[in-house]
Order: C-alpha cells, then structure tokens, then sequence
C-alpha cells in the first residue's frame, strides 16, 4: 500500500485490542478498509461474535477515513451509531469497508459494511461524527 497519514499517526488502543489493521485507503472515494481478527474473547456460548464487539469494529472502520482524509487534522467522536446485523459472525477473518457519505464543517456522516471471510456481509451500520481538532487539548 502507498504511504498514508497512517504512517504517522499511532493506533489507538482500542483498535489494537480489537486486532485492527489498515487494509486500504482510498481518498478519492472517501473510503477505507480495516481487518479485524477474531478472538476466542469475542465470542457468545453460541460460538459467534457478540454484537458490542461487531458494532466497536463498526465504529473502528469509519473513524480512520476522517483523519485520512483530513491529513490528521480532525479526529472523530461519535454522536450516533446505527447498526443492522444481517447474519451471525464465526471465528476468522472479517473486514470493514467504512465510507464518508457526507461532511460539512462539524459533523461527517458516515457508513459502513462488515464483511466476514467469504465477503459475505455480516452488518451495516450507519453513524454521525463530530470533527474534533487533532491538535493537543489544554487542562485549565
């Protein structure tokens, strides 16, 4: 892959507990792909992911488009998440495809499709963002 922003910027946390990774970039259709791997400590009695974590997988593959395509200067907090499950996810490799639907100058309205090993798709979610400087906050 070309470098990125992503080159400079660190993973945050969460999205390292979750095994986030950078598949793909495309700003010019304001769109991003990350990888998830799923972990024995994700899963139901039922053998299938719990939703909280689909719907943190979600919100970990939206965010990341917003600093791309804003070179890092805004990061995002979400105002609403939105999430249909279509079907049940296993253990294995899945992938969020997150897309920016629209962005005026506080909020970006956002999309997203996970999509299980086969590329069959898991859930849909749909969020709203407040754009937050990047830069750092002072304590008063």
């Amino acid at each position: 892959m070309p470098a990125s922003i992503f080159d400079k910027v660190k993973m945050p946390p969460a999205a390292a507990l979750l095994d986030g990774r950078l598949i793909d970039v495309d700003i010019e259709h304001r769109q991003i792909t990350v990888g998830f791997d799923i972990k024995p400590e994700f899963l139901k009695p039922s053998g299938h992911v719990q939703g909280g974590i689909l719907a943190a997988m979600l919100e970990h593959g939206i965010d990341p488009i917003v600093v791309a395509l804003t070179e890092a200067e805004f990061v995002t907090t979400t105002v609403d998440l939105h999430i249909s499950y279509m079907r049940p996810v296993e253990p294995g490799p899945v992938s969020v495809i997150g897309q920016i639907t629209n962005m005026a100058k506080q909020i970006a309205y956002l999309e997203a499709r996970l999509l299980d090993a086969s590329g069959r798709l898991c859930a849909r979610a749909t969020a709203s963002c407040l754009l937050m400087s990047s830069a750092p906050r002072r304590l008063s």
